[in-house]
């Protein structure tokens, strides 16, 4: 019966995958886009530059002229960093929504801090957000999507705190979503890279 016993459990364990975040987040293979040294001065004309931006009337072009003729006197082309800005916050977008796909319908183990979005009885939460860090979307912008998990755990989780971690067992699954959930600080989009039907959630230790 021993025998038995231990075979059952190292079968268990074996089929028990137990991730870290960053196994959830693939390299980039996005290009490295650097964006140039700049004085304060000089960060605040081009943020100036990108408000004016915004606006067209021939005040503010005879003002957006100005400008950018006195950031090129300083060898620099307002029009380019502007273009270099959209392509790193666009780099930034995709690098945060890429996710994996090979860890599709196992059953996995990962740690975790969690934001409750529903309850079945006070303190008692049966869907929330899994995150690699203690605050994440309260208070705080959420991580990108590939450091978000939506677990459904219908049995229900007594949370005592959100500032301690949790391991959470179940079969995840990736599919990029957005939805609008009620969070501490009122209802909010957020984007999620994952989603897991938990069958275990338990303190960390």
């Amino acid at each position: 019966m021993l025998i038995v016993s231990l075979v059952s459990f190292y079968s268990f364990s074996a089929e028990l995958l137990q991730l870290e975040w960053k196994d959830l987040k693939p390299e980039s293979t996005q290009p490295q886009i650097t964006l140039p040294e700049l004085s304060y001065d000089q960060r605040s004309a081009l943020q100036e530059v990108f408000t004016l931006s915004q606006y067209d009337d021939a005040q503010t072009a005879e003002k957006l002229a100005v400008l950018k003729k006195a950031l090129k006197a300083e060898g620099l082309d307002a029009d380019k960093l502007m273009m270099l800005r959209e392509k790193y916050i666009e780099g930034q977008r995709l690098a945060a929504e890429t996710i994996i796909t090979d860890f599709d319908g196992e059953k996995v183990r990962i740690p975790g801090f969690l934001v409750p979005i529903e309850f079945s009885a006070p303190l008692v939460a049966t869907e929330f957000l899994l995150v690699p860090y203690a605050g994440a979307c309260i208070h705080m912008p959420p991580p990108p999507a590939n450091q978000i998990v939506q677990v459904s755990y219908p049995d229900g989780y007594e949370v005592e705190t959100v500032q301690y971690p949790v391991w959470v067992e179940g079969v995840i699954s990736s599919k990029l979503t957005t939805d609008n959930v009620y969070l501490v600080d009122g209802e909010t989009n957020v984007t999620m890279g994952y989603s897991m039907n938990a069958s275990s959630v338990v303190n960390y230790h």
